[in-house]
């Protein structure tokens, strides 16, 4: 967890340092650059796109920051990362070769690194596009628990939504990503799985 942290908030300073300190024009942003925000999503569903593993459904619930970095007339780029404390994938019924019930596994994640796109900020209602890449530890093997799978996978999505303004300091965010889980080959088996996320989440700015 500890570590988790200092991954997360040792690396927006970093990027701050290669971010430009006003927009296109040269002017100073008047605009909040600190997004602080609680978000939750759900995946009904478990593709095929990457992963092979099916019939899988994932809940995710967490924080997330970002600090915008490059700012233009309509667009705008910010670094972002989150931290998932519930990362829950849940297991259908299955025979391994032995019969295990359907159960949840729980896991923790962080992704340090992501970028987030926004189109027409200055609008109370615009899209958005993200990107997020890190690691994910669950409490057994997934996505499935078999000899050779592992705990500790990698974690890459890509989504976008609509984000809405409801005043000076305070949005909502509503999304869908592609969430996709796997150990990237470090272990001889490697089924991965896809997930379709649909989120909301609730922004402080500053």
């Amino acid at each position: 967890m500890q570590f988790a942290l200092v991954m997360l908030f040792s690396a927006a300073p970093a990027w701050a340092a290669f971010c430009s300190s006003s927009d296109s024009t040269g002017a100073a942003p008047l605009e909040p650059r600190h997004d602080f925000q609680f978000f939750a999503g759900y995946s009904p569903v478990s593709a095929t796109l990457i992963g092979t593993t099916t019939d899988r459904r994932f809940v995710t619930a967490g924080f997330a920051y970002s600090y915008r970095c490059w700012a233009w007339s309509g667009v705008s780029i910010s670094y972002s990362g989150e931290l998932i404390p519930a990362a829950v994938l849940l297991q259908p019924g299955q025979y391994l070769p032995q019969y295990v019930a359907a159960h949840a596994v729980y896991g923790f994640a962080v992704t340090p690194l992501g970028f987030t796109a926004d189109f027409g900020r200055r609008h109370k209602v615009y899209a958005f596009f993200q990107t997020n890449e890190g690691i994910i530890a669950s409490s057994e093997p997934i996505p499935i628990n078999v000899t050779g799978a592992t705990g500790l996978n990698f974690l890459i999505d890509v989504g976008g939504g609509v984000r809405i303004k409801t005043g000076e300091r305070h949005a909502l965010s509503l999304g869908y990503k592609f969430l996709h889980i796997s150990n990237g080959f470090t272990s001889a088996v490697n089924p991965g799985v896809d997930n379709n996320v649909f989120f909301a989440g609730f922004s402080i700015l500053k």
